[in-house]
């Protein structure tokens, strides 16, 4: 007995170097294979998400938004958690190919420690790539992109170089896998139905002392409806979203879904809002969402699910309510965040028409309920045994309180300088039974327009009131029921200055927008508002002259509905 444990014991002693080698490459193999593993489950999670989502169809999470998310050298890095995993990114404008990494400009997403795998990193390049492949130069997106910002989040480019770098250590070896691949804005085959609807009741945009874009929305619904192998339709409707560059936007209560994969989502805020004191740069009312969502359950795009249990059809909205929004009314803003200076009242005289801050705003009013300012959208398609197959979308906005530029001017009495309201409006498409027509849409608004001064025929200061209406399928421009001509280089304030130096736009004799039809494509309505009005500069420190202007718009709606089933 003694003799045979000796013998195996010496045995084993010989065997024990070779043992333990196995041990060590199992080990080192199963971490490579778990490092290979994360790589490609991440170039898979990347494949899953859509290419971009425009930016005015709400805060959807798409890949350019985690891993592309803008080209600002000041930045900050910016985290996104995915899957448990904190995904730190930044842009990298200028480098040399190190490491695995390309050169650049390139985004850069930095996971230091990933949900379930303890031990390895990871490190995601995006680069947007020219169709030859190459980088594309920085010059043309450097600084202006920015997947966060709306009007900024158009991607330069609709092809993307990835590069994935996963590393772990070995014992004392540092190992790493690289992994790459090219990701595209992929579209599926071309769609036989093709629906949109947009409503934006009350835009109001300007730029900040530092530089940053500062817009406040009000009334603001999206629907978009698609059918091609399948069926998709996706929506955004919420009472008010604020957003500036370089942070996270603001939402009123809202509602956002994306069928058939993402199902109703609900959050922001019910409640009345306000970014600072005294209003600013910000602030809105008690808000609420009527219908959101939609459905594909029987292969047709349509939002909301009810959009045909009547007729005019059902529609999803978004709105901001009446006898709910407080001191600072229903919206209010300014472009003074970022350390902006206003114009100084006492030495200047367009600052002293202006008066203080907040520029913009709609009095709240103290009685009654339900939506004051809001935006509605539909869009749906009959069944295939429908006899003519045919597709409808349509948006519609109010703005039943007034939307007053300059509210603090001391001589109109709390009236303001310039106030819009839009008592109804709404643009609805219905695509054609013909191949290659683009169908039909129509156009109607109801709009009042008001401003405070001494006019060519006064005898003294007072306030005007214009109203229009428009029916596109009975008129081909607006009429106006009432009111004198709007003329403001000869409208003159208290003190000396014509209305035209405080608000520049528009010059005399505007009316309000007729409906765009779309001569080449399927979008139709009113694209720039059915009224805009544009303030002089607000600043004293404004980057560059008339950056801080303000620009006001009512009524952004359009509508796309083609068929070609």
């Amino acid at each position: 007995m003694l003799v045979a444990l000796g013998l195996l014991a010496v045995v084993m002693t010989a065997s024990l170097p070779a043992f333990l080698g196995m041990l060590r490459s199992s080990v080192s193999t199963k971490l490579q294979t778990q490092g290979k593993n994360l790589g490609q489950e991440r170039l898979e999670q990347m494949k899953d998400l859509r290419y971009h989502v425009d930016r005015q169809n709400g805060p959807f999470l798409d890949l350019l938004d985690i891993y592309d998310t803008n080209a600002k050298l000041a930045s900050p890095p910016i985290t996104v958690t995915v899957g448990g995993t904190a995904l730190v990114g930044k842009y990298i404008s200028t480098a040399t190919a190190s490491g695995g990494e390309p050169a650049g400009p390139f985004y850069q997403v930095t996971a230091t420690s990933i949900a379930g795998a303890i031990g390895f990193k990871q490190i995601i390049d995006t680069q947007f790539l020219a169709p030859d492949g190459s980088a594309v130069p920085k010059a043309r997106f450097e600084g202006l992109y920015d997947s966060q910002m709306v009007g900024s989040d158009s991607a330069p480019s609709s092809v993307v170089g990835v590069t994935i770098i996963t590393s772990w250590m070995d014992g004392s070896q540092a190992k790493s896998l690289r992994a790459y691949t090219r990701l595209t804005d992929g579209r599926p085959q071309a769609p036989v139905i093709q629906t949109q609807a947009r409503a934006v009741a009350v835009d109001i945009t300007s730029t900040a002392a530092d530089g940053s874009t500062v817009e406040l929305q009000g009334g603001v619904s999206s629907a978009d409806g698609s059918q091609s192998s399948g069926s998709s339709v996706s929506g955004f409707a919420t009472g008010a979203l604020a957003t500036r560059t370089g942070t996270t936007p603001v939402t009123a209560l809202y509602s956002k879904f994306s069928l058939p994969s993402q199902a109703v989502v609900s959050g922001g805020s019910s409640g009345p809002v306000n970014a600072g004191a005294g209003c600013s740069w910000y602030g809105f009312g008690s808000s609420g969402v009527t219908n959101g969502g939609g459905d594909v359950s029987t292969g047709l795009p349509k939002s909301p699910t009810n959009v045909d249990s009547t007729t005019p059809p059902t529609t999803m909205s978004g709105y901001l309510s009446a006898n709910g929004g407080g001191s600072c009314g229903q919206l209010s803003y300014d472009n003074t965040v970022g350390g902006g200076i206003p114009r100084v009242a006492i030495i200047d005289p367009i600052g002293a028409e202006m008066g203080s801050s907040p520029y913009v705003k709609a009095v709240d009013v103290t009685v009654g309920s339900g939506p004051a300012i809001s935006g509605s959208t539909y869009v749906s398609s009959n069944l295939l045994t429908a006899t003519p197959q045919k597709s409808v979308s349509g948006a519609a906005a109010m703005s039943l309180q007034q939307v007053t530029l300059f509210p603090g001017n001391s001589e109109s009495g709390g009236r303001g300088l310039v106030s819009m309201r839009l008592l109804y409006a709404n643009v609805d498409c219905a695509s054609s039974t013909t191949a290659g027509v683009l169908g039909t849409a129509t156009g109607r608004y109801s709009f009042e327009l008001g401003w405070w001064g001494k006019g060519p025929s006064d005898l003294v200061p007072l306030w005007h009131t214009d109203l229009w209406t428009y029916d596109s399928s009975v008129n081909s421009t607006p009429i106006l029921v009432s009111g004198p001509a709007w003329d403001p280089a000869r409208t003159y304030l208290g003190n000396g200055t014509t209305l035209s130096q405080v608000v520049t736009g528009p010059v005399a004799g505007s009316i309000p927008s007729v409906l765009s039809t779309g001569a080449t494509t399927g979008l139709r309505g009113f694209s720039d508002g059915i009224f805009t009005l544009t303030s002089a500069t607000t600043l004293t420190n404004e980057p560059v002259p008339g950056y801080s202007a303000i620009k006001v718009q009512v009524g952004q709606l359009t509508c796309v509905a083609d068929d070609q089933r």
